[in-house]
């Protein structure tokens, strides 16, 4: 059978490669013969890999000092790594989830991908509706370089809140800043793309547990089949987008949560995700 993914002799680099999502989208492109680059905060113990990278999202110092010892071509890059914002304040959620992506894309991915680069972020489901928020976002998206990008998120003036709050910003953003790089870079032949997870079992699901009022909510709104998805079903997708079966798609939030979003179309659920996240915040202040 042909290879269809095309991975073999791939330079690949992961985030978020200690659990998860992240830990099976690395083993997934091992076992399709890419050369896997793991970037955690944690010790990424993994067979195969070409290089395991502990860095912080969270510091520019730690991202340099990362990319400094990857290859200067990258064929495939994976966004994964993310935080809940249980445990971080509002403003490193968002520079987490979001600013650190912003800034290795324009500092690193951009000068290191060519013809046939892809990219793709793990976003959420928390994430939808992105498109309806584009007027309170884009003040996000159009800044260059890491403290601008510091200095945009501290303006948003929003630290005060719970780092959980931060989350389904972090993840709207994530999606808006996907659909803009897939425009830009589209011309160099470079496809930009997102999936957007339901609730998985990851490292973090005690943190959207306590953050949802349990595990039966999660699992509750995860798929029509009512369960939390396995890491693998999600890597999956993951890595699908960023093959060579994939190179017509670009600029495409994929969510994968088993037909639970149709409930919402359909009418058949309210809505709690699609609420104003910042101008509400704004106003209140005023």
């Amino acid at each position: 059978m042909d290879d269809y993914l095309q991975y073999t002799g791939k330079t690949a680099v992961v985030t978020g490669t200690a659990s998860g999502i992240g830990r099976a989208t690395a083993r997934r492109l091992v076992e399709l013969g890419a050369a896997v680059h793991a970037i955690d905060h944690a010790p990424t113990d993994l067979p195969g890999l070409a290089s395991a990278i502990q860095a912080d999202l969270a510091l520019r110092d730690d991202i340099d000092r990362a990319f400094a010892k990857l290859p200067d071509h990258i064929d495939a890059f994976f966004g994964v790594a993310g935080v809940s914002g249980l445990h971080h304040d509002y403003n490193t959620t968002l520079l987490i989830n979001f600013g650190a992506y912003k800034y290795i894309s324009d500092t690193y991915l951009e000068a290191r991908m060519g013809d046939g680069g892809a990219v793709v972020y793990v976003t959420s489901t928390g994430g939808i509706n992105w498109e309806h928020y584009q007027e309170e976002l884009e003040g996000l998206i159009h800044v260059a370089g890491w403290d601008a990008i510091v200095h945009a998120i501290e303006g948003l003036g929003l630290n005060g809140r719970p780092g959980p709050a931060a989350y389904p910003l972090s993840k709207r953003v994530l999606n808006l800043f996907m659909a803009h790089s897939a425009t830009a870079l589209g011309s160099r032949g470079i496809r930009v793309n997102a999936v957007l997870p339901t609730s998985t079992e990851t490292g973090l699901t005690s943190d959207f547990a306590v953050m949802a009022g349990g595990r039966a909510s999660l699992e509750s709104r995860a798929g029509l089949n009512q369960r939390l998805a396995a890491p693998e079903e999600m890597a999956d997708p993951v890595v699908f987008l960023n093959s060579y079966a994939a190179r017509y798609i670009s600029g495409h939030p994929l969510t994968v949560d088993f037909g639970a979003r149709n409930l919402q179309l359909l009418g058949r659920t309210a809505d709690a995700l699609d609420r104003p996240l910042i101008g509400n915040a704004q106003a209140a202040r005023s």
